[in-house]
């Protein structure tokens, strides 16, 4: 009873200390609706058969010890731009290089789950800002991983997404959903799905908002194809594509 009860409490907190945190108009907010479908109770996740779990606004990935997978690990990256920032963090938080649960079991039960959602409620304007952060260095990131004879090519589809109505929220959001595509890891059968791969695939600024939608879709349905079946990617299909609906202006 007193463990539902300081769950009521720290949601109630969530509640009461969210809008005024972010704007709903903002394209943080449109993020935390997208990875967390504005319910701060999902602030802290672990979707079904996944064997890590997601943080924050932006479901920032973070893995247990001895967990190796091929997608980028996001949380650890966040920690450090706060401790760029002075952040004040949780004792346990402070020199964690795991995350600290093996299962969703141990993370409903712990201490130090509840001690992370309050963190995690009160870095909310943090999160959006380290999110936005991302974008600014992507693109030579990008051009380094391209061949030199489709440089050209990116960056008159990469300035003219980003100068359409919503590019930015396109740009900003994709990299946090699908990551930069960069990573060799992030691969099924040689195929990546990142943003990279989305912008190369595109063959038309014009309304690249459209055309992003659609090569990001052709991309993903590619993954989902290639991905290992025990995974049962293709039931998040219909949730992949009402979030890229989001990026039409």
């Amino acid at each position: 009873m007193a463990y539902q009860v300081r769950i009521f409490v720290i949601l109630y907190i969530c509640s009461t200390l969210y809008p005024a945190q972010l704007q709903e108009d903002s394209i943080a907010y449109k993020i935390y609706q997208n990875e967390c479908g504005a319910n701060p109770k999902n602030l802290i996740h672990w979707n079904k058969g996944e064997n890590f779990p997601s943080l924050g606004i932006g479901h920032f990935i973070w893995y247990p010890k001895g967990v190796h997978e091929r997608f980028e690990e996001s949380f650890p990256k966040f920690i450090h731009y706060l401790k760029t920032q002075h952040t004040t963090f949780p004792k346990w938080l402070q020199n964690q290089t795991y995350a600290p649960w093996n299962s969703t079991k141990e993370m409903d039960h712990s201490s130090n789950t509840k001690q992370l959602q309050t963190f995690l409620i009160h870095t909310i304007p943090q999160q959006a800002a380290f999110i936005k952060s991302r974008l600014v260095n992507i693109l030579p990131k990008l051009l380094k991983a391209t061949p030199k004879e489709r440089q050209k090519h990116l960056l008159e589809i990469f300035y003219a997404l980003k100068n359409s109505p919503n590019g930015d929220y396109i740009l900003i959001d994709y990299l946090n959903f699908k990551g930069d595509g960069t990573n060799p890891k992030e691969r099924y059968k040689n195929q990546g799905w990142g943003l990279l791969q989305v912008l190369l695939l595109m063959k038309s600024t014009n309304y690249p908002q459209k055309e992003f939608i659609k090569c990001a879709k052709t991309l993903l349905i590619t993954r989902v194809e290639n991905s290992p079946p025990k995974r049962g990617e293709k039931r998040w299909i219909k949730g992949w594509f009402n979030r890229l609906n989001t990026y039409n202006p």
